[in-house]
């Protein structure tokens, strides 16, 4: 009787054991489902735009957000530094690469975009002796303009209608789009040209850093002629790590990790 009392228990225990594994396995097959299968993902950043990218040192803001979008779904970013102005050409063209931050859609490419990666906030900036009136953005035809490469696609139709290289318009030559931000802003803080065009947090933090080999402490002008912020894309090869980046990227923004980002590297 104790005998087959005991055998009981037995069966008892093993199968409550079978139970509890059956809602262990049921509840990381849930979690699977919910944050999908991690992956380290590649992505292509440009170079030398601090406090986004800082040279090619794998920091910035840039790399901060899409590093914490990527991880709200289990995946880990692996940083490779590219020209800016090959980033998408790369994603199209080198294995291996998965996905480039800060582009613009380019229709019919086979690519899936994610808007609103990174915004940056443009100004005309000017010296204050120059006392220029710069009150909208035709107003800037005839000075002297360095800005950053391709930035006539990126301001707007009347900019891009202004200062496209074609056609060729006698005032376009005093207009310079430099492939380095820290070139351009030397340029500026030289003499070189009259106005930059640039995002506020980038002049600063330039200002701050050529401060040790120029004057860079004239009274500066913020002409706010652009149409609030300018907003860029991150651009993927596959549709499923484009939506797990999409998802990632609205939870920072809704948990406020994202504004809290843009306070630690432009403040």
């Amino acid at each position: 009787m104790n005998q087959k009392h005991h055998s009981g228990g037995k069966r008892s225990a093993v199968d409550i054991t079978k139970k509890l594994s059956f809602i262990i396995a049921f509840f990381i097959l849930c979690l699977l489902s919910d944050k999908g299968f991690s992956e380290n993902v590649v992505v292509g950043f440009g170079i030398d735009k601090p406090p986004f990218v800082i040279g090619s040192s794998k920091k910035g803001l840039e790399i901060d957000i899409f590093r914490e979008a990527l991880a709200y779904k289990g995946h880990t970013l692996e940083v490779v530094h590219l020209p800016n102005k090959r980033l998408q050409k790369a994603l199209l063209t080198i294995q291996g690469i998965d996905a480039v931050a800060t582009v613009r859609q380019v229709p019919g490419d086979g690519l899936y975009y994610v808007d609103d990666f990174v915004y940056f906030d443009n100004y005309a900036i000017s010296r204050k002796k120059d006392n220029l009136k710069i009150n909208k953005v035709s107003d800037l035809v005839g000075n002297s303009i360095v800005a950053w490469e391709n930035a006539y696609r990126d301001l707007g139709a009347t900019f891009e209608e202004l200062f496209q290289p074609v056609p060729p318009k006698p005032y376009k030559k005093y207009y310079i789009e430099h492939s380095s931000q820290k070139g351009q802003n030397e340029m500026f803080w030289r003499g070189r040209s009259q106005i930059i065009i640039v995002d506020k947090a980038v002049f600063e933090w330039h200002r701050k850093q050529l401060g040790k080999k120029y004057d860079t402490t004239a009274e500066i002008v913020y002409h706010s002629i652009f149409s609030g912020k300018t907003y860029f894309q991150a651009a993927f090869k596959s549709k499923e790590l484009a939506k797990d980046f999409e998802e990632g990227l609205k939870h920072i923004k809704r948990t406020s990790m994202y504004d809290h980002l843009y306070k630690k590297y432009t403040k």
